[in-house]
């Protein structure tokens, strides 16, 4: 037997997560909204993580290893993350502007600088409704534990 081999079976063998994964898991699935918003949550902290990578490497240094990541690993996932997170962080840094302007007040000083801070939030809004609707439609399709393929 390989020392991989060995190594990942002791990885399985004392895997300290696995109840308590197993545990939130059944407890995602008879409460489905619940689920949505730790999936929601998923994608807003990876969406920020971005735009922090983005701020501290190039763009398009972030957008080849996603992209990578996308087509490498995630193909094994049921949940896609890695480009929604790139397009997040692409949004909150568009939409930063705008998001300060509203939080502070200045937006509502004037129609004009409403209008502005409005259509910088388009990004933002666009990504925010992208994670809504896909995560919406993850959660009712997600298969079942004891569905069988056919």
């Amino acid at each position: 037997m390989s020392l991989a081999h060995v190594f990942n079976e002791n990885i399985v063998r004392w895997n300290i997560l696995e109840t308590p994964t197993n545990i939130i898991d059944a407890f995602f699935r008879e409460h489905p909204l619940v689920f949505k918003v730790a999936l929601f949550a998923n994608h807003l902290f990876r969406a920020l993580a971005m735009s922090f990578m983005m701020l501290c490497f190039s763009p398009t240094i972030c957008f080849a290893g996603s992209l990578f990541y996308r087509l490498t690993v995630e193909k094994n996932c049921a949940f896609k993350f890695a480009l929604p997170a790139l397009g997040g962080g692409i949004s909150f840094l568009m939409s930063e502007a705008g998001l300060a302007s509203v939080v502070s007040g200045i937006a509502f000083s004037s129609l004009e600088r409403l209008g502005e801070s409005l259509i910088s939030l388009i990004p933002l809004g666009m990504y925010l409704s992208y994670v809504i609707l896909t995560v919406d439609y993850e959660v009712d399709n997600r298969p079942c534990d004891h569905c069988v393929d056919v």
